[in-house]
């Protein structure tokens, strides 16, 4: 067969998952297509935004770091690390929630449907509440000048605001994650993604005239945090109003039943998110504190170019957490078994190219992207890249063990990676400077991480094939 040949029948293959077959999934292939078709779908739109979001960052960055200048952008930063801190304070919900959503789809069980989403906003929109009364009560007694390690009375006067503009459009959303929960577990993660792609763009463009009106910085952050909000809003009353009516979230359909399994579940989230937060999020604050804001930019910058190349095999990846779900509700062990190497296998390789070029021409990009004041060094650019790689198994990993319900393992190991990582951080940034910040990451992960994941999914592939009709997705073995 020629390369001609074998390209054609790829695409045919690809836009033939692309269309859904007519009538009910009753055969074991039918329903394979579905998934496929579904999470080619998610995957196809989420790489859409993801493209966006990134092209979005790099105009950002670009713009704002000339803007704000090294200071106020590094406090921007360090600021958005703080907050994505609180990203694991949905206690996991939003992402338990897709669990039950899956199974409850998976046995055809409309009431565990109902009940699992009104569940899940009602206690989502508590935590908003009680977040909201903490803040309120202790802001005036945050010295934020102090936490963010500033000097510049500008950046002084404008960082309580800033943290509160973050805050609050956090909170905002937080009850908005049992809608992407939803639609996510319906296997349907294509339609979040559209009304995430719009946020994108609606954020852009408030970002753009912020920056000609000379708009501070709260105002720069209200434009880049405030549209993804209404965005979501939106596809809330889109999912609940006119797609799925019937699961709108009601009073009589909140279950203690469906709560005790979306906290049980929602808590192995919380802590796996927990782990990912300290090990993922908590260098910049290092480096803020150690070295000072100004150094945060020095490793944010070609950090976040390297992260836009772990996101595009992680979006992949996540939309494959409720199709495993689904697939264990139906016992169906071979084409888990099946879709996981082949979805390991392309994201891991794909992630160990997109790696390698990046530190070869990163401080080319670097440099077209921000200008000559950022120029990380080759053993930054190394370790950054070596931390894409290993990301990759690591996040194929988890979202098989996550779709398996197998979570108990997975907190151990990275919660204890977690703080071998901030450890290893804090020693290495005073010896390396900001490349010992992903010298600890990589390390703490290499050392903690794979050698249990690759040990917990050959044991739970292997343990397919003793998975009986009825057996859900909460039994962590």
């Amino acid at each position: 067969m020629t390369q001609k040949a074998l390209l054609g029948r790829t695409w045919l293959r690809l836009l033939g998952s692309l269309r859904r077959r007519p009538g009910e999934l009753e055969t074991a292939s039918d329903r394979s297509h579905e998934r496929y078709r579904r999470a080619a779908l998610s995957g196809s739109t989420m790489l859409l935004g993801r493209v966006l979001s990134a092209v979005s960052s790099l105009l950002t960055v670009r713009l704002t770091f000339h803007y704000l200048g090294a200071e106020r952008y590094g406090m921007w930063m360090t600021i958005s690390s703080v907050v994505l801190m609180l990203g694991s304070a949905d206690l996991g919900l939003s992402n338990g929630l897709v669990n039950l959503i899956a199974d409850a789809a998976g046995r055809g069980d409309e009431v565990a449907e109902k009940t699992a989403s009104a569940s899940a906003l009602f206690i989502l929109s508590g935590i908003s509440a009680l977040m909201l009364v903490a803040m309120c009560v202790a802001y005036p007694f945050l010295n934020t000048a102090r936490l963010f390690n500033l000097h510049s009375p500008l950046a002084i006067k404008e960082s309580g605001p800033a943290l509160l503009v973050f805050f609050f459009c956090f909170v905002l959303n937080l009850p908005l994650g049992a809608v992407r929960g939803v639609q996510t577990g319906l296997q349907k993660g294509f339609v979040n993604n559209l009304w995430w792609i719009l946020g994108t763009i609606l954020s852009l463009a408030a970002l753009l005239i912020a920056i000609q009106q000379h708009a501070g910085l709260p105002a720069l952050i209200l434009c880049l945090t405030g549209p993804p909000v209404v965005s979501s809003m939106l596809n809330g009353l889109e999912l609940f109003v006119w797609s799925h009516p019937e699961l709108m979230p009601r009073a009589r359909h909140f279950s203690r039943v469906a709560a005790s399994r979306l906290l049980r579940t929602g808590l192995m989230y919380f802590l796996l998110q927990l782990s990912l937060t300290i090990g993922m999020q908590t260098d910049n604050v290092v480096i803020a504190q150690i070295l000072g804001p100004k150094a945060v930019a020095d490793y944010a910058v070609p950090a976040r170019l390297f992260n836009v190349l772990v996101a595009v095999a992680g979006m992949f990846y996540m939309t494959m957490i409720p199709a495993y779900t689904e697939a264990l509700a139906k016992s169906d062990g071979p084409w888990i078994r099946k879709t996981f190497f082949r979805v390991a296998g392309a994201g891991i390789a794909a992630n160990l190219v997109l790696a390698t070029i990046a530190v070869l021409v990163g401080n080319r990009l670097i440099a077209l992207w921000v200008g000559p004041q950022i120029q990380p060094s080759k053993g930054l650019l190394v370790a950054l890249g070596l931390i894409c790689v290993v990301t990759s198994y690591v996040n194929s990993a988890s979202t098989l063990l996550n779709g398996l319900g197998r979570f108990r393992a997975q907190v151990i190991f990275g919660l204890l990676m977690a703080v071998v990582n901030l450890a290893l951080s804090i020693v290495l940034v005073r010896r390396f400077g900001v490349t010992g910040a992903a010298l600890g990451t990589v390390i703490a992960m290499a050392l903690v991480q794979v050698v249990p994941m690759i040990v917990l999914t050959r044991r739970s592939l292997r343990e397919l094939t003793e998975v009986t009709s009825g057996v859900g997705p909460y039994q962590d073995n």
